[in-house]
């Protein structure tokens, strides 16, 4: 039984190591970076590393980054032709994005954090890219993620409060007692509003996908200048995110989607 709680505690923390570079995707990971963010020894680092480049999982560039791997890579591809959110979402996510002229994210929920699967502009010519197309950051933090964490069971709710609690203040001062704010909010008015929240001068507006039990499939945001969300403008965003996202939650349970 201890082997067996070992090597679970193992691919836990390597799971961990994974979600960590992969939210830094695009400029990679150093060892302390991992460190500091893991709460790991620098020991077990290193060797959770090797083992996972070993495996194709990451790989170390000749500055001593990390960023995920080539195996990581055909992994994504084989469980691409099984999961077709993204393809089904599509047409949804671009009539937000032209009815509104802003921004529009398409963002799944991923363990503690939020993953964006899919980001398509409109015709407002400042443009938005708060959130690039797969990356993740902490549930919460956009209003996407926030619209997600907003309608999470009670205690999924709460293990990713407890697990996100130190990552917040890292985005503009973010805390635990603004994002409950924040989401008490959202369960007020039906839908997640922000404003200069984690990115300053920025707003935006999510609703959930929600399953049949009411849980989170995925969530539709759209993301502007603040000075643009004026009332007016708000209350068109949010007719037309509700519209859409009902219209795709019932095509989700046609293909019977639910909530990972």
């Amino acid at each position: 039984m201890k082997n067996s709680a070992q090597g679970s505690q193992t691919v836990a923390r390597a799971m961990g190591v994974l979600r960590l570079v992969s939210s830094h995707a695009k400029d990679g990971m150093r060892v302390q970076d991992i460190v500091d963010a893991g709460e790991l020894s620098r020991p077990t680092v290193h060797r959770l590393l090797t083992e996972l480049v070993e495996c194709g999982l990451l790989m170390r560039s000749s500055q001593r980054r990390y960023f995920l791997g080539q195996f990581a890579y055909e992994l994504g591809i084989s469980a691409a032709s099984h999961f077709h959110l993204r393809e089904i979402c599509e047409p949804f996510l671009e009539r937000v994005a032209q009815e509104t002229g802003d921004t529009a994210f398409l963002v799944a929920r991923s363990g503690a954090d939020s993953f964006c699967l899919d980001r398509k502009s409109g015709s407002f010519p400042v443009k938005v890219f708060t959130v690039e197309v797969g990356s993740r950051q902490p549930l919460g933090v956009g209003a996407a993620g926030l619209a997600i964490l907003s309608w999470l069971p009670v205690d999924a709710f709460n293990h990713v409060m407890e697990r996100n609690a130190a990552l917040l203040p890292k985005y503009a001062g973010l805390s635990l007692e603004r994002l409950q704010k924040a989401v008490a909010h959202a369960q007020e008015i039906g839908y997640s509003k922000i404003a200069d929240f984690a990115v300053p001068g920025v707003s935006g507006v999510g609703m959930p996908v929600l399953d049949p039990a009411g849980h989170p499939v995925v969530a539709l945001s759209v993301a502007t200048v603040t000075a643009r969300m004026s009332p007016e403008h708000e209350e068109q965003v949010v007719k037309v995110i509700r519209h859409e996202t009902s219209q795709l939650r019932n095509v989700l349970l046609k293909h019977k989607v639910a909530v990972s």
